[in-house]
């Protein structure tokens, strides 16, 4: 283990906002897919793992129906410190942070990768990039000056993908990847190349997002279901562990 190694282990929710009772989810070390329709909680699994707890502007409203019985713990392995510093490479597509990964613009590179490695970064997103464009090959050409203002949206959204994966590469980070609605802006042929290029990557992986975004195959560890509409009780109580909410 060194400074630059991070997993989330486990995340337990009690109480706590959208979520009744007791929730334990216990995240593999390679990949954990989270299925769930829109509010129910998917969100909310992203900013405990982003603060390792509440986030601060949320002290006053912690609680479901305000129950003292209210709580949020979350166990790590590694480094917790390097969630606060690269942030924006651990925790993708989030609403409050659309810089880095959702258009690939630079600022944030600012003070995290030296000047001296730019230009290996500009190199392995070149490739990565191509990677994830390999089912739309007629891009790969007219994207070669990765310049995001020609590029449509979701290659933008993919370029920066690219981007991120290349300053972890050339900072040799070993850190999780945490995507909200990873494949949700992307079409079919991107979709294909990110899931590729997602199976490649030996960094812990923890996918949210809705049920359409993934294909059958793949088999979500946790469904978020509203505890009065139980769509998927009869058919995943054999397979998965569900998390009800209230």
């Amino acid at each position: 283990m060194h400074d630059n190694y991070l997993r989330f282990i486990s995340l337990r929710l009690q109480d706590y906002k959208v979520f009744g009772g007791l929730n334990d989810l216990r995240f593999n070390r390679h990949r954990t897919l989270i299925i769930g329709d829109r509010g129910t909680g998917k969100t909310t699994i992203v900013e405990a793992l982003e603060n390792l707890g509440p986030p601060k502007r949320d002290q006053k409203t912690l609680t479901l129906k305000d129950q003292p019985g209210s709580s949020l713990a979350i166990v790590t392995e590694g480094n917790r410190e390097l969630i606060k510093k690269y942030r924006s490479l651990i925790f993708i597509n989030r609403e409050s942070d659309r810089n880095l990964a959702m258009y690939g613009q630079e600022p944030e590179l600012e003070g995290m990768v030296p000047n001296s490695a730019r230009k290996t970064v500009a190199s392995k997103t070149r490739s990565i990039f191509k990677r994830i464009l390999y089912h739309k090959p007629g891009k790969i050409d007219s994207h070669r000056d990765l310049n995001p203002q020609i590029m449509a949206a979701g290659e933008r959204i993919c370029f920066g993908y690219a981007l991120v994966f290349a300053v972890r590469e050339v900072l040799k980070l070993d850190i999780p990847v945490i995507f909200d609605s990873p494949y949700g802006r992307l079409d079919k042929e991107l979709r294909k190349g990110m899931r590729a290029f997602l199976k490649t990557q030996p960094c812990q992986q923890i996918l949210l997002g809705h049920e359409s975004e993934f294909l059958k195959k793949e088999r979500p560890k946790y469904i978020l279901v509203h505890a009065s509409f139980p769509r998927y009780s009869n058919y995943c109580m054999r397979k998965y562990i569900i998390i009800f909410f209230k």
